[in-house]
């Protein structure tokens, strides 16, 4: 079983300068017992990276396309040779739309980590209902941030077992290497 953790496009995985959600995969990925089946994708500029396998998509502005596109669409291409069975997309709902069109056969998870209202690929019920559909679990940090995504949609979501509330935390102190 390999695990590929996909960060959002601009997120450090760097101990220099880590934004909160590099802080969260690094915490809990370094303790899981699935330690050595995860690979984490990002775009850092930094030379230090977290102590964990880490693949940089160096992606090229366009002229003509999308930053994401382009960024999504590396990372496929990787993924195609590395071959995860989960695919884990971190606060960027419109990457899994993007994904889901190759991965028919990955198991997809979302985390949020802000106000999906607010996101490129949750803002509307549909697209909402989609990422139902599609992912096999969708992670919140809050119930607040549960109960937005469940805005305006029906009563038989809210019970859904796929939407999960995991409390975010790191540790304090030093970041190891």
């Amino acid at each position: 079983m390999k695990i590929s953790i996909l960060l959002p496009y601009k997120e450090n995985f760097s101990p220099e300068y880590p934004g909160a959600v590099s802080l969260f995969v690094y915490e809990t990925s370094k303790i899981s017992k699935f330690k050595k089946y995860i690979n984490v994708y990002g775009n850092t500029n930094y030379k230090k990276i977290f102590n964990l396998k880490y693949t940089n998509i160096n992606t090229k502005k366009a002229l003509f396309n999308s930053q994401t596109k382009n960024y999504v669409e590396d990372f496929i291409k990787l993924e195609k040779k590395d071959n995860s069975s989960i695919i884990e997309v971190h606060n960027r709902p419109s990457y899994i739309h993007i994904i889901n069109n190759y991965a028919k056969d990955k198991i997809l998870t979302l985390y949020f980590h802000n106000d999906p209202l607010s996101m490129d690929g949750s803002k509307t019920i549909e697209q909402r209902k989609k990422l139902l559909k599609i992912c096999y679990k969708i992670i919140f940090n809050s119930a607040w941030s549960k109960k937005r995504f469940l805005e305006g949609l029906e009563n038989k979501f809210v019970n859904s077992n796929k939407l999960v509330i995991f409390y975010q935390s790191a540790q304090q102190g030093n970041l190891s290497l």
